[in-house]
């Protein structure tokens, strides 16, 4: 750009810039600042290409001097504050977007990112209000109505998130995190078609979405159309790489494994927890009919004993990674490559068998013998809607001709009622506690692991569930059997009782 004055070339380095072309605007916008170092400008728009390149150091450097050579300019102020606080730097951030709020007061992007700041701190209520004012100021911001409807969904107020992203949605129909954040907030309402809808539309043609179409391989399985679901769930294998423990190459599809080593392993770094490994073990001995010379099985160490006492003699269970194999699957890819369908579940009736005898002395025979299990994993993200408050089971504990156990390994948020008898020191292992329950009438349990352990052993068992749960249980009802175990019976409780009014409910 030979004559050019910096005016001219600072006017194409900007067009660059719009058009993604970062390094021809880089190389342009550093050609002004030779020729006009204190062009703020210049200094400004280098300093956001280095922010988009995540070269942060110079970032910084190149802001703070946009903002030495223009001092009042609170785009600029506003704009490094905001790089501190993608970055971490609260304290920082809260300075230059204040300084910028103080030097226009009518700065909607400014309140925007004030809130949060705020909103990473834990002050909801301030971030509430900085938003308001950035809405009262800019009410068609749609960066802004978004990262409201964030906020809401944080704070699990879904019907104001989902007004907020259906908002949004009406001034751009095809926002990717509209679209994703409306989809989150009818989820979690409950409404899972529309939700469904929501992410068929943001997925649709676009395969890089691997998170997105894992949520709504979810739906597509509680609906149980499992051709689709699990076809859609193999996007879980791109979302969270790690999941593989073999080249795609060499990973299973259905040929015949005659004379080869296949090694199935658990998703327990992936989707799939002690509960999954249960419940998709059964389709391991599916694996017979095309005549694999052996089958390496990884399982959690907890789930070594018992399910390698429950294999045929070509499976080695293990608890570690295995090699040398000829392909390999994840637990949770046997579904797709078998066909399996609702309507023909292989093991419904029971796949897994416990010596009974060597807990035997515990149990009194002239009684009903029920086992329950209410705590769940404290460390779970569903943990609170699943566990069960222990008081609900107090009606039980004072029946007659019943005694009740407790058979699960998590710890209960209070000391147990006197009249459960605790078998933890029992329990070391998921082989322990097959032995239990292989003694027990009954089993009643929340949405654990314990419940497809006393399914899968084909034991009578009352499954607990609040309305929201989760998609292995479909849209079960009270009194529904589920496909997965024929002995299981769903019991749900609605919004409008307690949990001790649903155990009430539980047929003996």
């Amino acid at each position: 750009m030979q004559n050019a004055t910096p005016e001219q070339i600072l006017h194409v380095a900007t067009q660059y810039h719009k058009e993604g072309k970062l390094d021809a605007a880089e190389k342009l916008y550093k050609t002004v600042i030779e020729v006009k170092p204190h062009s703020a400008e210049a200094w400004f728009y280098l300093g956001m290409i280095h922010y988009a390149k995540k070269n942060h150091f110079d970032a910084e450097t190149c802001l703070k001097r946009a903002l030495e050579l223009d001092p009042k300019n609170a785009d600029y102020s506003n704009n490094l504050g905001e790089m501190y606080r993608q970055n971490g730097m609260l304290d920082q951030a809260e300075y230059y977007i204040r300084n910028a709020i103080v030097m226009n007061p009518n700065q909607a992007d400014a309140f925007c990112n004030l809130a949060l700041i705020c909103k990473e701190r834990g002050d909801y209520d301030h971030a509430k209000l900085y938003f308001s004012r950035s809405l009262d100021l800019n009410p068609k911001n749609i960066n802004t109505i978004i990262n409201v409807g964030n906020l809401f969904l944080f704070l699990g107020e879904y019907d104001d998130a989902g007004e907020c992203f259906v908002a949004a949605l009406g001034m751009s129909p095809d926002n990717p995190a509209a679209l994703r954040g409306c989809a989150q907030s009818f989820y979690e309402k409950g409404e899972y078609n529309t939700a469904a809808a929501m992410l068929s539309k943001l997925t649709a043609g676009k395969p890089e979405m691997y998170r997105e179409k894992v949520d709504l391989a979810l739906i597509t399985l509680r609906n149980k159309d499992f051709r689709k679901g699990f076809q859609l769930l193999e996007s879980r294998l791109k979302h969270l790489p790690h999941i593989m423990q073999g080249d795609e190459k060499n990973l299973w599809r259905g040929t015949d494994l005659k004379g080869k080593t296949i090694y199935v392993y658990d998703e327990k770094n992936g989707l799939g927890g002690f509960g999954d490994t249960i419940m998709f073990v059964r389709f391991v001995l599916e694996l017979e009919k095309y005549n694999p010379e052996r089958i390496i099985l990884r399982v959690q160490p907890e789930l070594v004993s018992l399910i390698s006492a429950n294999m045929p003699q070509n499976v080695d269970v293990v608890s570690e990674n295995y090699e040398p194999f000829d392909v390999h699957s994840p637990l949770l890819s046997l579904p797709l490559v078998l066909n399996v369908r609702a309507k023909t579940m292989s093991g419904a009736s029971g796949y897994l068998k416990a010596d009974g005898e060597r807990r035997a002395h515990l149990f009194d025979k002239t009684v009903k013998n029920i086992g329950i299990a209410f705590a769940t994993d404290k460390s779970h993200v569903k943990h609170e809607t699943r566990t069960i408050p222990q008081e609900s089971f107090n009606i039980l504990a004072g029946t007659d001709g019943v005694k009740l156990f407790y058979i699960s390994k998590q710890e209960p948020d209070a000391p147990l009622n006197t009249k459960i008898t605790d078998l933890r020191l029992h329990i070391n292992d998921f082989a322990d506690t097959a032995d239990i329950i292989a003694n027990l009438d009954m089993v009643i349990s929340a949405d654990t692991a314990v419940a497809h352990l006393a399914g899968a052993m084909g034991k009578k068992t009352a499954l607990l569930l609040n309305r929201l749960h989760d998609w292995r249980w479909f849209s079960m009802a009270t009194g529904q059997k589920t496909v997965w175990y024929d002995s299981v019976t769903g019991y749900v409780k609605d919004d409008d009782i307690s949990w001790e009014e649903l155990v009430k409910k539980v047929v003996l």
